[in-house]
């Protein structure tokens, strides 16, 4: 890829990951206005972690250092994955797109945890930050509100419904609108971030949050 090239991706079998540098800038936001919420979250869980995270999904996992397919998980490690994949799996089935179709939650399942993954991965570095630690309020927000607000930030965008038809039926990434709310309403953090209750559109029953890690 170029270094204008907006993508980026995992090779298991180089087990590598390549992130141009495209993906590090926010459009028509200048580098000295972005605060460590923003960069953790835009940057680092929506993109870095996310790459991680494909080292050990549904089909990343199958693959040891070297990037040799190989069974290299215990026993009972994997049927925990699969339980709680499972539980993911579910989640997604049950979005609806366009009136009546509905997301291949088997399908779409190893990008919708790398999402989840990097979130967690994100958040956990962000914590580690002064800004996080001092908590100061900026524009009305907390640290934490814009690291959540950050990530939906970098999956802003619109489709127009014959695109989302067509995501639907043929790509392994769920609609931008999903890779954020989806992984979001797994996340305790967030919860908390927002004072989010039930009943309220993004609460999901605490025994349907997806935890794989």
């Amino acid at each position: 890829m170029t270094p204008q090239t907006y993508n980026a991706y995992y090779n298991p079998s180089n087990n590598e990951i390549v992130l141009p540098a495209a993906m590090f800038i926010v459009p028509g936001v200048p580098d000295s206005l972005l605060d460590d919420a923003v960069i953790y979250s835009y940057a680092g869980a929506s993109t870095i972690g996310h790459e991680m995270t494909h080292g050990f999904d549904d089909q990343g996992r199958q693959y040891d250092e070297k990037g040799n397919l190989s069974d290299w998980w215990t026993k009972h490690d994997e049927e925990k994955f699969n339980e709680r994949t499972k539980l993911m799996v579910e989640q997604f089935d049950n979005y609806v797109v366009l009136d009546s179709m509905h997301i291949n939650g088997r399908a779409t399942l190893g990008e919708n945890i790398a999402d989840l993954g990097g979130l967690v991965i994100g958040f956990d570095a962000f914590k580690q930050t002064d800004q996080y630690k001092e908590g100061k309020v900026i524009n009305g927000l907390t640290p934490s509100q814009r690291f959540w607000l950050g990530y939906a930030y970098s999956w802003l965008g619109h489709s127009r419904p014959e695109a989302l038809a067509q995501q639907v039926l043929t790509d392994v990434h769920s609609p931008n609108f999903l890779r954020v709310n989806g992984p979001l309403s797994d996340i305790k953090n967030f919860y908390e971030a927002f004072g989010i209750e039930e009943g309220q559109p993004m609460w999901r029953q605490p025994d349907k949050r997806v935890k794989i890690w």
